[in-house]
C-alpha cells in the first residue's frame, strides 16, 4: 500500500512564521507574553525570547533549559530545519496527530473567512479565489483536499497509511465530536486544549502554511517566495502596521498602551 514519502531535510520558512515573530515583538515589548514553560506573565516577570525561533519566551534559563524537549520540535519547524516532518513525528500517538491535523484545518479555514473573505469549508459560498487549492463543495470535501495536499507536502511521519487517513477523516465528520470540521475552532481555548501549549496557534498556522500555501494556492517549493515575503514587509511599513493590527488592538485593549500608540 502507498505510503508518504520521507520528509527532506530543511525546507523554506513560512510566511506565517516572519509575521507571528512581528506580532510578538510588539506583544513583548508591552509586556503581553508568556513565559513558554511555567505560563508567568510578561507583567510579573522579565521576559526574553527564544533566540532562535523568537516566537516563545522564557523568564528564566531553568525554564528554557526544561522547556527544550517540548519546543525543539516547533522551534525547528519555525526555522526550516530538520526533517519537515519533526513536528507531528514528535507526538505520541495516531490520535495526537489526527487532532492536530483537524485543527490546523479548522483554524486555516476560520482565517481564510476572517482574515482573507476567501470561504471554504464551513463557510463554504462556491466563489473561491482563482488558483485557491481548495475544492469548492461542502466540508468534508474540502478536508479531503487538505488531506491530500497533506500526504503530498512530506509533514506526516513515515509510518503513516491509508487507514490512518481514513481514522483521522473518521473523526474530522463525526458530526457528534464538538472538534469536527463542522464546527468553528474556538482560538481562545486553544492553549487550555493543548494543556498550555504557547505556541500552539501558530504551529497549526505553520503546518496549514506547509500544506496549502501562505496564499492558499500552493506550498512554497524554495525560499525564493519567503524572502521577497520578508522584503515586502520590511519595506512596506502600511503592510506592517496592517498586519498587526488585531495585536495593537489586544494590547490597547488590556489597557497597557493609549489609544494613540501603535
Amino acid at each position: 500500500m502507498a505510503t508518504t514519502a520521507a520528509a527532506p531535510t530543511g525546507f523554506p520558512m513560512t510566511g506565517v512564521a516572519y509575521a507571528g515573530q512581528i506580532q510578538h515583538e510588539y506583544m513583548s515589548l508591552h509586556k503581553l507574553s508568556v513565559c513558554g514553560n511555567c505560563l508567568a506573565l510578561g507583567f510579573q516577570k522579565p521576559l526574553k525570547r527564544c533566540n532562535a525561533c523568537r516566537l516563545v519566551d522564557y523568564c528564566s534559563r531553568e525554564c528554557q533549559r526544561e522547556h527544550w524537549s517540548k519546543h525543539k520540535a516547533f522551534c525547528n519547524m519555525v526555522q526550516g530545519k530538520g526533517p519537515k516532518n519533526g513536528y507531528l513525528s514528535k507526538l505520541k500517538t495516531p490520535e495526537d496527530i489526527f487532532k492536530v491535523l483537524i485543527d490546523s484545518y479548522r483554524l486555516r479555514v476560520e482565517l481564510d473567512h476572517t482574515h482573507r473573505e476567501e470561504n471554504h469549508g464551513i463557510y463554504a459560498d462556491g466563489k473561491l479565489s482563482e488558483g485557491l487549492v481548495w475544492a469548492a463543495g461542502d466540508a468534508s470535501d474540502d478536508f479531503q483536499k487538505y488531506l491530500d495536499l497533506t500526504e503530498q507536502s512530506g509533514v506526516l511521519p513515515e509510518w503513516w497509511r491509508f487507514e490512518n487517513r481514513m481514522e483521522c477523516l473518521a473523526e474530522a465528520v463525526d458530526k457528534k465530536n464538538e472538534d469536527s470540521i463542522y464546527n468553528p475552532l474556538d482560538q481562545e481555548q486553544l492553549m487550555t486544549k493543548y494543556e498550555g501549549d504557547v505556541a500552539i496557534r501558530n504551529a497549526l498556522c505553520i503546518l496549514a502554511e506547509l500544506i496549502v500555501g501562505y496564499e492558499g494556492k500552493g506550498r512554497a517549493t524554495d525560499g525564493k517566495w519567503f524572502n521577497q515575503f520578508q522584503e515586502h514587509l520590511d519595506l512596506n511599513s502600511n503592510e506592517r502596521a496592517r498586519l498587526i493590527a488585531g495585536t495593537v488592538e489586544a494590547v490597547k485593549n488590556a489597557g497597557i498602551v493609549p489609544e494613540s500608540d501603535g
